[in-house]
């Protein structure tokens, strides 16, 4: 395949993953991330948006022409995504999406419900202590679920979702729990776009939002465990087919 980014020392660059110099002597304005962590989130993105079914296998060839961009920087985004658990080997053949099994979201969940818990009622304490800040992003994200609900814009509902925990997070003020809750980030968003998205939960985060605006950080963690375990229920019950007995 034809490297896009000319010959030399630019596509040196573009061959070891790295961006190619700025034009100018002056720094940036902000510096985008190498190749192959664009590479990655490309990757991923296909992968929770089912463009890249689960079972699917991947050639690195054929990712890099998706992707307009040279096998090196791919290579390492696919390695990376064997690590992370959501791509495995295949002997002698590259990889495939990893299927998801009962356990994985069963694990997934007794993860990220302690946290998510945890982040709702410290948004909560923010709040009472007259941190307003996040409450309108808050509020966008449960407009923005609605909107794509009653469009029918599945992809856009769970995007909103997703945002909306991803704001509680953010409004917890607490950067070590930041980080952690965003090593499970893309692992929520592929569950959360697999399973059914019933109206319900846009009623739920509703309430969430109700307690953490109050600033009664209890409330605001009572209605979030009950979501997050009526979440894990209809998870089990969306990718198995069965009913999740023990939620």
């Amino acid at each position: 395949m034809a490297d896009r980014h000319g010959t030399g020392s630019a596509t040196k660059r573009e061959e070891d993953g790295s961006d190619p110099a700025p034009a100018s002597t002056s720094a940036p304005a902000s510096t985008p991330p190498p190749l192959s962590t664009r590479a990655r989130e490309a990757v991923l993105q296909r992968i929770v948006d089912r463009r890249y079914a689960q079972g699917a296998r991947l050639v690195e060839r054929e990712v890099a022409e998706e992707l307009g961009m040279s096998r090196v920087p791919v290579r390492e985004a696919l390695r990376a995504l064997v690590t992370e658990g959501l791509l495995e080997l295949l002997p002698h053949s590259g990889v495939r999406v990893r299927r998801l099994e009962r356990t994985d979201v069963e694990h997934l969940y007794e993860v990220w419900e302690p946290l998510t818990v945890q982040a709702s009622r410290l948004a909560a304490r923010a709040r009472a202590a007259g941190d307003a800040g996040g409450l309108a992003a808050l509020r966008a994200t449960l407009r923005q679920a609605e909107s794509a609900a009653a469009a029918g814009e599945g992809s856009r509902e769970v995007a909103a979702h997703t945002a909306f925990h991803e704001g509680v997070v953010a409004m917890s003020g607490n950067p070590l729990l930041a980080r952690t809750m965003e090593q499970l980030s893309w692992q929520l968003r592929l569950v959360f776009g697999l399973r059914e998205e019933p109206a319900h939960m846009r009623a739920q985060h509703a309430e969430m939002y109700r307690h953490i605006a109050a600033g009664d950080p209890e409330a605001a963690a009572a209605s979030t465990l009950l979501h997050v375990r009526d979440s894990r229920a209809v998870a089990l019950r969306s990718l198995f087919g069965a009913d999740d007995e023990s939620a």
